[in-house]
């Protein structure tokens, strides 16, 4: 696949080239305890045959007054916490909030949606880079996507196009992304998002996401995911299909 240099799904993964190993900063408990368990997504290597998985992550949604806060914590197979992130948001997945808790770069840090002003802050042990930029379109990050994605969902099934920006934390910066459906299987919805700029879609490959056409569950992500895979003695991108488990009734 061509070099994905954004999605978060899916937001960190745009670093790309060869990064050092370093320990991750630690993750607060509560993040991966408060809320309910949404569902279960089993992330393997894309194209891969094989039913051992690279990771397993889990979606949980806790109600805070007047949002919902939304976390995802990727882990080994071991168990190890390899990714972990948390959005608050409206029940419409208007982002306010995101966090970073920590990932295998050992990176950490936040962005804040005011009105059209995007915040971004990112943490590379004492080092501390900060950003603003202005955006019209929705924004989002990996917790919100696919609320976005299933709250417009019949829109997007009439035939509209919906313009998105990807907050992409290592770059200090949002992507332009389109949200289109597209062909897939008979009893399902696929989802595509492709770069808005033509000069991304040089290097950007769109990702997939289909749905339960009955329930509008998600069933399957195929694109890069933000977390990473060690080889070559280097973090690198991965491109992976993911496999969704629901716990609860609904999306939420």
């Amino acid at each position: 696949m061509k070099h994905l240099l954004a999605l978060t799904v899916v937001a960190s993964a745009c670093s790309g080239g060869r990064v050092e190993s370093r320990s991750a900063p630690v993750v607060p408990p509560e993040v991966s305890t408060n809320g309910d368990t949404i569902y279960f997504g089993t992330v393997f290597p894309l194209g891969s045959s094989g039913t051992a998985p690279t990771y397993v992550y889990e979606r949980r949604v806790e109600a805070i007054p007047g949002a919902l806060r939304s976390s995802h914590i990727t882990r080994s197979p071991e168990g190890s916490i390899a990714l972990a992130e948390s959005a608050t948001h409206d029940l419409d997945y208007r982002l306010s909030a995101y966090r970073l808790h920590a990932n295998q770069l050992g990176q950490s840090g936040s962005v804040e949606v005011t009105g059209h002003q995007v915040h971004f802050r990112l943490e590379r042990g004492s080092q501390v880079e900060l950003a603003d930029e202005v955006q019209a379109d929705p924004v989002v990050v990996g917790p919100t996507l696919v609320g976005y994605i299933v709250r417009h969902l019949e829109a997007l099934r009439s035939g509209q196009a919906l313009p998105v920006r990807m907050a992409v934390l290592d770059r200090l910066e949002t992507i332009g992304f389109e949200l289109t459906v597209v062909p897939g299987q008979a009893d399902q919805t696929r989802v595509r998002m492709t770069a808005s700029s033509f000069l991304y879609r040089l290097f950007i490959d769109p990702i997939d996401f289909d749905f339960e056409a009955s329930s509008g569950k998600l069933v399957r992500l195929e694109g890069r995911v933000p977390p990473k895979v060690w080889a070559d003695n280097a973090w690198k991108d991965f491109d992976a299909r993911v496999e969704y488990r629901f716990v609860a009734g609904s999306y939420l």
